[in-house]
């Protein structure tokens, strides 16, 4: 089975040290592996660096304590990062028939969070004439903590109606109700300003809801006509609601004492042999 943690440092070589961005992405369900989780994301965050957590929620059909657990694993991951891009795991289903084996089905899943974090990479790496940069992303995160997307939708020609173009069994069900939106359009040779236009006026009209936050635009030297477009909305609804009993802060706290503890712990064990 597929890795539960890998963490995606993006060090492009000319960004500065408070420049960088990370992506932590953690599969939710074992209890075991909370601990591990609020250290990590604490020895990340005391980085200063921006960090965006890629959670993905365990199938409803491995059981009700899993699916308990994740949700707190999921409210703990929010607390520490800057925002979170979740998955449903029941969504990403959708995606493969009966037959698909397990191994396959595991890296279709992966590839399209991977997909989320090279969208968001190319926006802030890949400069165009209307540029996003690491600090747009950084203050566009900070104005709504909490869940965003990143979606890539692209094609030659939008004749039929955008919201079925964009739809995406995994997508969030509110994600053109969004707060906040991100525009990244990439374009070809032949794509003339009429066509421009035009794709802009149908974006608006489909994210109405959301305030759009900057526009930014690349060329992408190949003949055709041709759009290659990246929706970052925030301001999202978390998937789940966490019991009232069961709030993040105090389990939060919880733990980093608990891991104090373990250190002081460890400090007078090393002090007895010394001495």
């Amino acid at each position: 089975m597929e890795k539960t943690v890998n963490i995606y440092p993006v060090n492009t070589m000319d960004k500065r040290d408070h420049e960088r961005l990370y992506f932590y992405h953690f599969i939710g369900g074992n209890s075991s592996e909370t601990d591990s989780l609020v250290e990590q994301l604490r020895d990340l965050k005391e980085r200063k660096n921006l960090l965006i957590g890629v959670f993905r929620f365990p199938f409803r059909f491995e059981g009700k304590k899993r699916w308990q657990t994740a949700t707190k694993q999921y409210f703990l991951m929010k607390e520490s990062c800057d925002a979170v891009i979740y998955f449903q795991s029941d969504d990403l289903m959708e995606l493969i028939d009966q037959d698909t084996t397990i191994r396959d089905a595991q890296n279709t899943f992966k590839s399209i969070e991977d997909d989320s974090i090279r969208a968001i990479n190319k926006l802030i790496d890949e400069t165009g004439e209307m540029n996003i940069d690491y600090h747009d992303l950084e203050n566009f995160i900070s104005n709504f903590k909490g869940p965003l997307f990143s979606h890539t939708v692209e094609g030659e020609s939008f004749d039929t109606p955008l919201k079925y173009l964009i739809e995406k069994p995994y997508l969030p069900k509110d994600f053109t109700d969004g707060e906040q939106l991100m525009i990244n359009i990439g374009y070809t040779q032949d794509v003339n300003m009429e066509s421009f236009r035009q794709i802009n006026l149908r974006l608006h009209d489909l994210f109405s809801k959301a305030d759009l936050f900057k526009i930014g635009s690349y060329f992408i030297n190949e003949p055709g006509e041709r759009f290659k477009i990246t929706l970052i909305v925030n301001g999202l609804k978390d998937p789940v609601s966490l019991p009232l009993n069961d709030k993040p802060s105090s389990t939060y706290h919880e733990l980093k004492m608990k891991w104090k503890r373990g250190i002081e712990k460890g400090k007078r064990r090393l002090n007895l042999i010394k001495n």
